[in-house]
């Protein structure tokens, strides 16, 4: 699955479009994939380019529902092992 990063320096408060990110492997723990992707969700948080836009960067219904949450922080690669 492919994981969605910042194509740049993108700061809080930005509605995110498609031309904000790029999508690429690996997908990181905590970081949302493509499946969660929607136009104008709002950034809570900085986001530098070409990091990963984890659900808790994001303003997002997927953070308020506690078992897709927990299955977004579980899935994927830690960036610590890679």
């Amino acid at each position: 699955m492919r994981g969605v990063y910042a194509k740049a320096n993108l700061p809080a408060g930005k509605a995110l479009t498609e031309d904000d990110v790029y999508l690429a492997v690996p997908l990181q723990k905590g970081q949302i994939s493509c499946r969660e992707l929607m136009n104008g969700e709002v950034l809570l948080n900085q986001v530098s380019a070409d990091q990963p836009i984890r659900l808790s960067d994001i303003d997002s219904p997927y953070a308020q529902h506690s078992e897709l949450s927990a299955l977004i922080a579980k899935r994927g690669v830690d960036p610590l092992e890679s």
